[in-house]
């Protein structure tokens, strides 16, 4: 039995410009720990813009997808997962995502991650998927896990975030 989701997985489109600044303004707090990067890059209308477009040619190169978790129910973007890090030659991308405050266990983003999965292995033969997230991001551990990625080993020192120190990181890996 193939079940309903509430959601649909799309690329980011011009027009989804609004709603994606919104998903920024609203949930600053959450995404600035682990989001800081992507959350820099929206905080005015202008800059989502900005950011709408530069994903789209990312798109068109293949070098990095983005895609928006859009509600059902009515117009709106809960959270966004990013296929980056692409290496079309050793078959290979990781992992980022976030999804609102609001729209959180429900299961969205590992249902999402396995969609993509999916996706990159069918249309472009990504085989090695990874996702790096830190040990106290339990969210993000159990997507990994829900979607039979391993824990392979911790990353010193990989991530930095700004005035802070530099923060070691778990990589867990699935391969198809």
């Amino acid at each position: 039995m193939i079940q309903e989701t509430e959601f649909d997985i799309t690329f980011l489109k011009a027009d989804d410009s609004e709603n994606l600044y919104q998903l920024f303004k609203e949930n600053k707090s959450i995404f600035q720990e682990h989001f800081p990067v992507t959350l820099s890059q929206n905080k005015t209308k202008a800059a989502t813009a900005e950011y709408i477009a530069e994903k789209q040619k990312e798109e068109c190169d293949k070098t990095e997808f983005t895609f928006a978790i859009h509600t059902k129910v009515h117009p709106e973007i809960a959270g966004l997962v990013i296929l980056k890090e692409i290496d079309l030659e050793n078959k290979e991308a990781e992992f980022a995502f976030c999804l609102s405050k609001r729209f959180q266990g429900r299961g969205w983003v590992a249902q999402a991650v396995s969609q993509i999965i999916d996706f990159a292995f069918v249309n472009h033969h990504i085989s090695t998927f990874k996702i790096i997230t830190h040990k106290s991001n339990l969210k993000s551990i159990a997507v990994a896990e829900q979607n039979g990625f391993k824990w392979i080993k911790t990353l010193e020192k990989e991530f930095k975030p700004a005035q802070e120190k530099a923060r070691d990181m778990e990589l867990y890996l699935l391969k198809k």
